[in-house]
């Protein structure tokens, strides 16, 4: 029997994947604030699914889900889970970034004045390889 946990794990995996094919959209489009957006939603709701997986509810995302992805998977760390981090530290950065104007050094800055298409295009680099290796571990787990 299937349980509850794998269940949500393998419905987060399935909306991190929309959501990374919104963020390749967006690129296409020049939308790169929007882009980075969704890549950065694709690998949160990906490591959730990881979490899930291992029987661990969360709600929280950012600074916090890498360390509670550190901690849950400390025991089995391997260097594949390092993308997973890389990818989640260089997306957190530009999370609010991309969908609030902000104050810099006394500039009101808008998302399109930060994000560029070299931002955007490194994000979904990092998050198709984050992807790929959350996909490997749901697999592994019989997620998927």
């Amino acid at each position: 029997m299937v349980s509850i946990f794998d269940k949500f794990a393998k419905k987060y995996f399935e909306e991190a994947l929309r959501d990374f094919e919104r963020a390749k959209r967006a690129l296409s489009f020049n939308d790169y604030p929007q882009a980075i957006f969704y890549a950065q939603q694709s690998v949160e709701k990906a490591v959730k699914a990881m979490l899930e997986a291992r029987k661990k509810v969360v709600y929280n995302h950012g600074p916090e889900l890498i360390s509670l992805l550190i901690d849950v998977f400390r025991e089995e760390w391997s260097s594949e889970l390092d993308i997973v981090v890389e990818a989640l530290e260089y997306l957190t950065e530009y999370y609010t970034r991309s969908r609030y104007p902000f104050l810099l050094r006394g500039e009101v800055i808008s998302p399109s004045d930060i994000i560029n298409a070299d931002i955007a295009k490194k994000g979904l680099m990092l998050a198709e390889k984050a992807l790929d290796v959350v996909d490997n571990v749901l697999k592994r787990k019989g997620v998927i």
